[in-house]
């Protein structure tokens, strides 16, 4: 176990070393410049999917809501004519959700929209989606570059220990 434990640790320090200087990486400072540095780039590409992803549920509703309003829109001119005649429970419900939808539209629409662009929203969705996609490949590289660096700086600091006499790591 030991002498696996100790060609464990060989391995992990070896990668580090070999981490280190393809990035050009020599100085406990340049370390910790790199490992902010990639830091800052995983939680900029978070905050720009966390948009995307806001922008996505706004075009969810939209087209869901868009759709409803268009597909039960004849029903609820057909009913608005009856007036008091009894409708089914089926109309009762295509009503509301008619009046649910219109309801959100009338609320996040521009005003002077005269016509629902269901094709623009849903291309748009396709739009942000593919983006996302992409930017969720660029995260995970980015949080594994992290993990790497944080793991380097772990055997780092464990060397420094390991260098500093007993004397000194008793009073620290």
């Amino acid at each position: 176990w030991q002498r696996q434990h100790a060609a464990d640790e060989l391995k992990t320090v070896a990668k580090a070393v070999g981490y280190l200087s393809e990035h050009g990486i020599s100085t406990l400072a340049e370390l910790d410049a790199a490992l902010s540095s990639v830091s800052d780039q995983a939680d900029a590409i978070r905050a720009g999917m966390k948009t995307a992803e806001k922008r996505m549920k706004e075009l969810q509703k939209l087209i869901e809501y868009g759709k409803n309003y268009t597909e039960y829109k004849p029903i609820h001119d057909e009913l608005k004519k009856l007036k008091n005649g009894w409708t089914s429970k089926r109309d009762k419900y295509e009503l509301t959700l008619w009046n649910a939808a219109s309801r959100y539209l009338h609320a996040n629409l521009p005003k002077g929209t005269k016509s629902l662009p269901i094709a623009e929203w849903e291309k748009e969705y396709a739009t942000l989606s593919g983006q996302r996609t992409a930017e969720y490949t660029k995260l995970k590289e980015t949080r594994a570059e992290v993990a790497e660096l944080h793991n380097i700086r772990k055997c780092v600091d464990i060397a420094l220990k390991a260098d500093q006499p007993e004397q000194t790591r008793t009073k620290q």
